[in-house]
């Protein structure tokens, strides 16, 4: 993968998604990965990765 994804694995519970995390998002999203496999990456929760979604993020 690229820079940003080795920087990725410290996402902490509890805190919003921040601008490198929501990139990574969409352009997981436009490649056509899912929710989870999204959530896995970054570390966090599919939930959070639903929300930031249905949010416009």
């Amino acid at each position: 993968m690229d820079s940003l994804h080795s920087t990725m694995n410290q996402h902490i519970k509890g805190k919003h998604l921040s601008f490198e995390e929501r990139v990574i998002i969409q352009l997981r999203l436009k490649d056509g990965y899912s929710l989870r496999a999204i959530a896995r990456e970054l570390n966090c929760s599919p939930s959070t990765i639903s929300y930031g979604v249905k949010r416009g993020t």
